[in-house]
């Protein structure tokens, strides 16, 4: 699985996109909230309020400290918290005091024409101890709001970024708690429970992996039960099938030991060779089925080859040991022109298994049949013979009949054997590969 990105650069896009957007929000709240403000504060009703409580709370505290026009400094007392508030007072036409301390003075003309700088500002008349005097003042009371506005959106500004790097970050939290708790899942020893695989990253590669070790572990389990299994069989059969010949052999050894011809003038000396045959055939057939029982298709080395090359020449000799044991032989193979995946020398050893078993048990007075069914995907070939009929029950262990079918699931294939009157089957079906 190829990673288009990993877990840091993940975050980071996070955080600088979480940083966009939230700072698309505060533009668009403070482009709102101002134009509100602003619309607000320029009502003139608005406007009257907040002088009057200005010039109230001035003439307040003028009267309550009994201020003079030769004491006007004081007022910077009532100016302390006031950043907002500037106010200019004037004196017999003369500027006596200003918040905003300016040097020059002006005079103050019959017909007010005040610097440009008052023109906004409201004229009122205060009263001091000695005298009146008349003071301008201007209020920015909408700036006060447009910092508590400015408070409130960069909070939300903050909350948006904390909210989507919080939601991303649960995101891959949750992800891991998912993959802690399936870990724990596996560690109770429910192999069979698949990890979660979602995403694109470390985290995805981390749960790939503990899912492919799953995998393995169950294949390995899978893997030991069957050699379980397998040898359990294998013992039984050796246990089972080599009793009786094994028996007889020595029940033959036993009686030419108390015969008083020598041994190679015995009848029993062919019985022995006989039963000797038979256990080794027996052996070779119980460690076959171990080997090919225990052995899996990534061992197995397929090639992929046309059907003539593949079975031509297999066929050929098989029919042509089949005859040389005494077998009449009717052909009517016909391979199609396409292609399949075998391992021949396994093949070969399937057609060697149904040779022995032809030897043994197929009666030779009647003809051994070989025909082809071709289906859209699968190659069948079937193979006729009439079994021999014995006064004498013929010991069959089908060992060779099962590695014969073991061998051909590994191709993907299917191994079919039965009988029917005296009539014995087999199918052997192989996958085609059609070319285009």
């Amino acid at each position: 699985m190829k990673r288009e990105y990993k877990l840091a650069q993940a975050l980071i896009i996070t955080a600088v996109l979480a940083c966009l957007v939230s700072a698309l929000l505060f533009v668009g709240l403070q482009y709102l909230s101002r134009s509100n403000i602003y619309d607000y504060c320029k009502k003139p009703e608005v406007i009257s309020a907040h002088i009057e409580n200005k010039i109230n709370s001035l003439r307040q505290y003028i009267k309550d400290n009994n201020i003079s026009l030769s004491e006007l400094s004081e007022l910077d007392n009532w100016m302390r918290g006031k950043e907002l508030t500037e106010i200019v007072i004037y004196h017999d036409n003369m500027l006596v005091y200003s918040s905003h301390k300016l040097s020059p003075s002006y005079s103050f003309p019959s017909q007010p024409k005040f610097p440009d700088f008052y023109l906004w500002h409201n004229k009122y008349v205060l009263t001091f101890q000695d005298g009146t005097a008349e003071v301008f003042i201007k209020d920015f009371f909408e700036h006060r709001y447009i910092d508590y506005i400015t408070y409130f959106n960069l909070l939300v500004f903050f909350l948006c970024f904390i909210s989507i790097m919080v939601f991303s970050i649960h995101k891959k939290v949750s992800y891991i708690n998912t993959l802690e708790k399936e870990i724990r899942i596996l560690e109770g020893g429910d192999l069979n429970y698949s990890i979660t695989i979602k995403g694109n990253d470390e985290l995805t590669s981390l749960a790939q992996e503990i899912d492919e070790m799953r995998k393995a572990f169950i294949a390995r389990e899978q893997y030991a039960d069957r050699m379980k299994d397998v040898s359990n069989e294998l013992m039984t059969g050796i246990s089972h099938d080599l009793r009786t010949p094994l028996t007889a052999l020595i029940g033959y050894l036993e009686v030419m030991e108390g015969e008083d011809i020598p041994a190679g003038r015995s009848p029993f000396l062919q019985k022995c060779k006989n039963r000797a045959f038979q256990i080794k055939s027996l052996i070779n057939d119980l460690f076959e089925y171990f080997f090919i029982s225990t052995n899996n298709n990534q061992y197995l080395e397929i090639g992929k080859y046309t059907t003539k090359e593949a079975l031509e020449e297999i066929i050929k000799d098989y029919v042509f040991l089949v005859e040389q044991s005494g077998f009449t032989v009717m052909n009517h193979v016909k391979l199609p022109v396409a292609a399949i995946q075998i391992n021949q020398g396994m093949i070969q050893r399937v057609f060697d298994n149904l040779l022995s078993n032809i030897q043994k048990y197929a009666d030779p007075d009647r003809p051994i049949r070989l025909g082809t069914i071709v289906n859209p995907h699968e190659l069948v070939l079937i193979i006729h013979n009439h079994i021999l009929v014995s006064p004498k029950p013929v010991q069959n262990t089908a060992l060779g009949l099962k590695t014969c079918e073991k061998m051909m699931s590994l191709h993907r294939g299917r191994f079919i054997y039965g009988q029917q009157d005296d009539v014995y089957t087999v199918q052997l079906s192989f996958p085609l590969i059609l070319d285009d």
